[in-house]
């Protein structure tokens, strides 16, 4: 290995060793946060400019009925949901308490790899709900952490996208995100695998550039915020 390479490989190391360290110092729990009326109201003008649908002042008993609501509203009979996460099931009880629609109403577990639920995955889901774990503000952008429990392909291939964010994990803007990032409170990790930064549905322009949504993703972005740390 070259002299030149060798000291570029060790720069890296030596900044990728003090980014860790940073991010172990500046973590703070979630439940220390409070949240600011300013910063729920600009997110919600952002992504509502962008056409995501924003339901504020939610606690989670009245979330759960917004989302009763809109499935019935908008006929969704076919749901994804991850799972280990308490929410999932809270809201999958509502669902089948309360749906309108009393046939070809089905609940669909992210529990299988891939590869077993693709044919599902592609064909049959209406909608998928999953937790943003911040959102920034001055872009009204929504940040998820995919993982086991909530893989990547529920956000990007359900025609309908549910996202469900706690108000006091709003950000001002990126740089606050970077300098108290919700991976840093994993004791012994760093950056996480695969980050998704969603700021609207799925759109993409031809070539007179004219927007069309839902092309390669979700049509509809719906957030719920809770109120509830």
């Amino acid at each position: 290995m070259s002299s030149s390479r060798s000291a570029i490989l060790n720069r890296l190391r030596s900044k990728q060793d003090n980014t860790n360290s940073r991010l172990t110092k500046v973590s703070m729990p979630p439940s220390t946060r409070q949240k600011d009326t300013n910063l729920i109201n600009l997110l919600s003008s952002k992504l509502e400019e962008n056409r995501v649908e924003v339901h504020t002042k939610q606690s989670m008993p009245q979330l759960t009925d917004t989302l009763v609501e809109i499935a019935n509203r908008k006929n969704i009979k076919s749901w994804l949901f991850g799972q280990n996460l308490s929410y999932q099931d809270m809201i999958i009880a509502a669902l089948k308490s309360n749906s309108s629609t009393d046939t070809g109403f089905n609940i669909t577990r992210f529990d299988k790899p891939y590869e077993n639920l693709k044919e599902t995955l592609f064909h049959q889901i209406d909608a998928s709900i999953t937790l943003a774990k911040w959102a920034i503000a001055d872009t009204g952008t929504l940040v998820l952490i995919p993982d086991e429990n909530e893989p990547r392909m529920m956000s990007l291939v359900p025609p309908i996208h549910f996202i469900v964010l706690d108000e006091s994990n709003i950000m001002p803007n990126f740089q606050d995100l970077v300098d108290k990032p919700a991976w840093a409170t994993k004791e012994g990790h760093g950056l996480p695998s695969n980050i998704l930064f969603i700021s609207s549905p799925s759109k993409t322009a031809d070539i007179q550039q004219t927007l069309a949504y839902g092309a390669h993703g979700p049509k509809e972005v719906i957030v719920l915020l809770n109120q509830n740390a």
